[in-house]
């Protein structure tokens, strides 16, 4: 959707839509959607789900709209005062679509949508700034669409991660960053994932191919809301330590679940100040201007940035010289290179321009003692590794438990921090 069809969309809800509340939905990836499945019976069951799914909303047949490329849903007494509730119904509904995969003859597709609240009058116009972000966030999605057995085998991959994490069988691992100085003095533990075998045990193995299948599907923000949220519920409960987890550049959109967030680490300095967020370099990021916005307002909520994997590939130094970040991490590979001396200058020259950017620069993928002094030699402040502690699902401080990631698309859970530092909580207190 661009810019002269969204224009078109704004001038035709002026004309024909009558006062009140409206949802507007975007699906995305619908065009790989098209090369992996029959589209019509796709469309046919996407259809009926959001009639089933939206009806304890009070959503009725005749208040759904099906437009071109987006779908035009009435809201009937439905009138929410401040951009906090707003973001709230819009997360509730997006997880009330999205939770359970949509039934495509003996397919399970797992949709990922875009909503926008609409306020239609006869004196405004129709073209909010979120209207214009869902049009982008669509358009973003069609980039590179993918084969269709490229996303049958994602789609495939993913269902099954979703439903283990309902049955809480995705687990958070921890993996400590210490000081080259003095190693026995932690900056803070990275979260990550481990994922239950067949046999109910957490393996000891990296998420990376489903992490990869879930950018390539457009559902990143999914994973990253419900890991990032998990956390959020840790740090609550250990008032005491630092923890940082993984963000996708997909993810780097301005999207209500990020307002909501945003929200509570506004009333919660001491939580948002243990938090550190690393954005990894596993895709390109898609509007680097909204991307550098959306990091400048968390910076400024208290958490701390973070440039994971610097030279992997997707290179986002120009993103860090906008943002500032606290921290940047050299990728393994640039620390396992420079055990041949032919990359040890190339090691060198990244620790050099990123000391120049960040308070702390971290070398990762410490695996032997050699990779810990050629790390300490290009002038790197911290290490993380093997070598220094494996990740571990058992969380390394005193009295706490493991603990499972919660789908933040599960509609049968509250989210603890929404109700602990809500607008409306505040008021009361």
């Amino acid at each position: 959707m661009g810019a002269a069809s969204l224009e078109s969309l704004s001038c035709w809800l002026q004309q024909v839509t009558p006062s009140g509340n409206y949802l507007l939905l975007g699906l995305r990836s619908s065009e790989s959607f098209a090369q992996a499945y029959d589209i019509a019976l796709f469309r046919q069951a996407f259809l009926s789900a959001i009639q089933e799914r939206l009806r304890p909303y009070g959503v009725a047949r005749h208040d759904i709209l099906v437009l071109d490329q987006v779908v035009l849903i009435g809201l009937t007494d439905c009138h929410l005062s401040t951009q906090f509730d707003k973001d709230l119904f819009l997360e509730r509904v997006k997880a009330a679509l999205c939770y359970e995969p949509v039934s495509c003859g003996s397919d399970k597709v797992l949709v990922n949508v875009v909503l926008a609240w609409v306020e239609a009058s006869r004196d405004y116009p129709v073209c909010p700034a979120y209207l214009r972000s869902l049009a982008s966030t669509i358009a973003f999605s069609e980039l590179e669409p993918q084969l269709g057995e490229q996303t049958r085998n994602d789609m495939d991959l993913a269902t099954r991660f979703f439903a283990d994490m309902r049955d809480e069988k995705v687990a958070l691992s921890f993996q400590p960053v210490v000081f080259v100085e003095n190693p026995q003095q932690v900056l803070y533990y990275e979260v990550l994932l481990r994922w239950a075998g067949s046999d109910g045990c957490i393996e000891p193995v990296s998420c990376a191919l489903l992490v990869q299948a879930i950018e390539r599907l457009r559902c990143t923000e999914r994973l990253d809301a419900s890991v990032l949220w998990s956390v959020v519920q840790v740090l609550e409960r250990h008032p005491d330590i630092h923890l940082a987890c993984n963000i996708s550049p997909l993810s780097l959109q301005y999207s209500p679940w990020w307002r909501l967030l945003i929200s509570v680490l506004d009333k919660a300095p001491q939580l948002a100040s243990r938090l550190t967020l690393e954005i990894t370099e596993t895709a390109a990021v898609f509007d680097q201007e909204a991307a550098a916005s959306l990091l400048r307002m968390l910076r400024m909520s208290g958490c701390k940035l973070a440039i994971d994997d610097i030279g992997a590939g997707f290179n986002t130094l120009d993103l860090a010289r906008q943002v500032r970040p606290h921290i940047i991490k050299i990728d393994k590979a640039l620390v396992h290179q420079a055990r041949d001396k032919d990359g040890i200058a190339v090691l060198n020259s990244w620790v050099h321009a990123s000391r120049g950017i960040g308070q702390y620069v971290i070398a990762e993928g410490i695996e032997t003692p050699l990779d810990f002094q050629l790390s300490v030699d290009a002038g790197v402040h911290a290490v993380q590794g093997y070598l220094i502690k494996p990740p571990c699902v058992q969380p390394p401080w005193e009295g706490a438990e493991p603990c499972c990631v919660r789908d933040s698309f599960n509609p049968s859970h509250t989210n603890f921090a929404l109700n602990k530092y809500s607008s409306k909580d505040q008021e009361q207190r």
